[in-house]
C-alpha cells in the first residue's frame, strides 16, 4: 500500500483539482519516471515528452475516478506502455536499455571535482555502468524491466510485480534468471577472443 500522506494527495487531486497535491505526486516521481524512459529510448527530448504525458494521463485517471492503488506502480506501468507504443508508432524493434554517457555530461562532473583520484573513478565508474547497460540490452525485454526497476529505481518485487502485471514470485523468478543470463552474457563476453 502506498502511504497515507500519498493517500491523501490522491483524494485531494480526485475531489478539489488540487494541483499543489499533484505538484507533490509529480516531484516525488519525475526523475524515476524520467530515468525509466531515458533507459529504453535514448532521445532526451522524447523521454521529456514521454513522461511528461505519463503524468497527464495519471491526472486523467485521477479525475475520471479510476482506482489507483499505488501511484508509483500506476505511472511506470504508464511508462512502460508509452515507451512500447512509441516503438510501434515508429515501427522499430522493441526498447531496449540505451544510455550513453556525452562528452559534456562527463565533463561537467569531473570539472567539479577537485580530486584527480576521484574523477578517474568517476569516469571509470561511468564507463562500467554503460558497459553494464549494453549487455542488459542484450536481454530480453521481460529480463530489462524486472532487472532496471529493481538494479536501479530499486523498487520492491510487489511493486515490479504490479508494473508489469505478473505475481510477485514470477518476478523474483525472472529476477534471478536475469541475474543469470546478465552473468553468462559477462563470462561469455570476457572469455571471447579478442
Amino acid at each position: 500500500m502506498f502511504s497515507l500522506l500519498e493517500s491523501y494527495r490522491v483524494y485531494r487531486v480526485r475531489s478539489a483539482q488540487d494541483e499543489q497535491a499533484f505538484a507533490r505526486i509529480y516531484d516525488a516521481y519525475v526523475e524515476a519516471i524520467y530515468r525509466f524512459v531515458y533507459l529504453k529510448i535514448s532521445s532526451k527530448e522524447q523521454a521529456e515528452d514521454i513522461t511528461a504525458e505519463v503524468f497527464l494521463r495519471l491526472w486523467q485517471a485521477l479525475q475520471k475516478g479510476e482506482e489507483v492503488r499505488h501511484v508509483r506502480g500506476l505511472l511506470y506501468r504508464i511508462a512502460r506502455n508509452l515507451v512500447i507504443d512509441a516503438y510501434r508508432q515508429r515501427g522499430a524493434t522493441p526498447p531496449t536499455l540505451a544510455v550513453t554517457f556525452s562528452e559534456d555530461d562527463t565533463s561537467s562532473h569531473i570539472d567539479s571535482l577537485s580530486d584527480r583520484g576521484t574523477s578517474s573513478r568517476m569516469v571509470e565508474a561511468q564507463a562500467d555502468v554503460a558497459l553494464l547497460l549494453q549487455r542488459m540490452g542484450q536481454l530480453k525485454d521481460d529480463y530489462q524491466d524486472v532487472l532496471t526497476l529493481r538494479l536501479i529505481d530499486d523498487l520492491p518485487f510487489g511493486d515490479i510485480a504490479s508494473i508489469i502485471g505478473k505475481e510477485t514470485g514470477t518476478v523474483r523468478v525472472l529476477y534471478h534468471r536475469a541475474l543469470k543470463a546478465l552473468e553468462r552474457l559477462e563470462f561469455s563476453q570476457d572469455s571471447a577472443p579478442e
